[in-house]
C-alpha cells in the first residue's frame, strides 16, 4: 500500500479515537461509533489530497494563467462534489 495512504489512515484513526471519546451521550441517534468517525475522516482526507493535487498540478506544470484558474476550479469542484468544506 502507498505510504501516503498509510499516513492518511493513521491520521483518520487518531482523529476517530479522539472524536469518539469526546462525543456526548446525548441521544442514541446522534452518537456515532468509532468506525463512522474513521470512515468519514479517511474519506475527507483522501478528497482533500486529490483536490490539492489538482490545484498544485496547474501551478507546477504550467505558467499559463488559464491553467492555474482551471486547476483552482477543479480543486473547488472536487471538494464541492464530496461535500468537503474549507
Amino acid at each position: 500500500m502507498n505510504e501516503r495512504i498509510k499516513e492518511l489512515r493513521k491520521q483518520a484513526s487518531d482523529f476517530a479515537e479522539v472524536a469518539w471519546a469526546k462525543q456526548t451521550q446525548a441521544t442514541w441517534e446522534t452518537n456515532k461509533d468509532i468506525h463512522t468517525f474513521y470512515d468519514e475522516k479517511f474519506a475527507e482526507l483522501i478528497v482533500r489530497e486529490c483536490a490539492d493535487i489538482a490545484l498544485k498540478s496547474g501551478f507546477i506544470a504550467n505558467k499559463n494563467i488559464a491553467a492555474k484558474i482551471e486547476s483552482e476550479r477543479i480543486y473547488y469542484k472536487i471538494k464541492e462534489h464530496f461535500g468537503v468544506e474549507e
